[in-house]
């Protein structure tokens, strides 16, 4: 457990092993509607459950982020078949899905039929993400369902790369997250791409991990 004294109050914010005992714990804490720090495939992310909409509220006070900024979805691996009860897909959409998916990637598609609809209203799509990284689809297992999923870092600031950055982070911050764990990046440390598909042509909305060339040959096609 990681002890802090900001402006002379003493908080704490847990910081464990990423193990399986541990992920228990932090299910405890999502299923309470709270927020949890974790590493992922692409950097450290913040995480909640997106079927609570006291979470979420807690997640952009934490991020410190304009209500109107959407954030993504991450999904476990077995959800895969079941991607479109959450986003509407064409034969283009779940080809593309089919193909990069698990990955360090987010697709932005429009809103499946269990988005809520306090989940960003005025916005027609929502980011997709299944990770690759094995530890956080152990934690979307445990979890059963999907999580509300951003970089663990205050808007518009560099993204986190270790448990210490995210100390760093939040140890000033009137708002941090419940838990903690602890875990290595494997990898670039950067936010995940982001695509979005339109007309049945990709385009790139952020660079990031998956690299435009990797990403068309993938799918034997371009990006634009």
């Amino acid at each position: 457990m990681i002890l802090f004294i900001a402006d002379d109050i003493l908080f704490t914010m847990k910081c464990l092993e990423n193990n399986a005992e541990n992920i228990k714990e932090a299910i405890k804490v999502l299923k309470a509607g709270g927020v949890i720090a974790h590493p992922a495939d692409t950097c450290y992310g913040l995480a909640a459950d997106l079927m609570n909409e006291s979470a979420l509220k807690r997640l952009q006070q934490i991020k410190g982020r304009d209500a109107g900024k959407p954030m993504s979805i991450m999904l476990p691996a077995y959800l895969k078949p079941k991607i479109s009860q959450y986003a509407v897909l064409n034969e283009f959409s779940e080809a593309v899905c089919e193909k990069l998916l698990p990955g360090p990637i987010t697709i932005v598609l429009p809103k499946g039929p269990k988005i809520p609809d306090y989940f960003f209203p005025e916005m027609p799509t929502v980011g997709i993400r299944i990770p690759y990284d094995a530890k956080t689809n152990d934690l979307l297992m445990a979890f059963n369902g999907p999580l509300i999923t951003t970089s663990a870092n205050l808007s518009d600031q560099p993204v986190c790369c270790s448990c210490q950055d995210v100390i760093s982070v939040f140890k000033n911050n009137e708002h941090y997250p419940d838990l903690l764990l602890d875990g290595e990046i494997h990898g670039a440390c950067l936010p995940s791409t982001v695509i979005t598909l339109e007309n049945d042509r990709v385009r790139i909305l952020r660079p990031g991990p998956m690299e435009k060339e990797q990403m068309e040959a993938i799918l034997g096609l371009t990006a634009e």
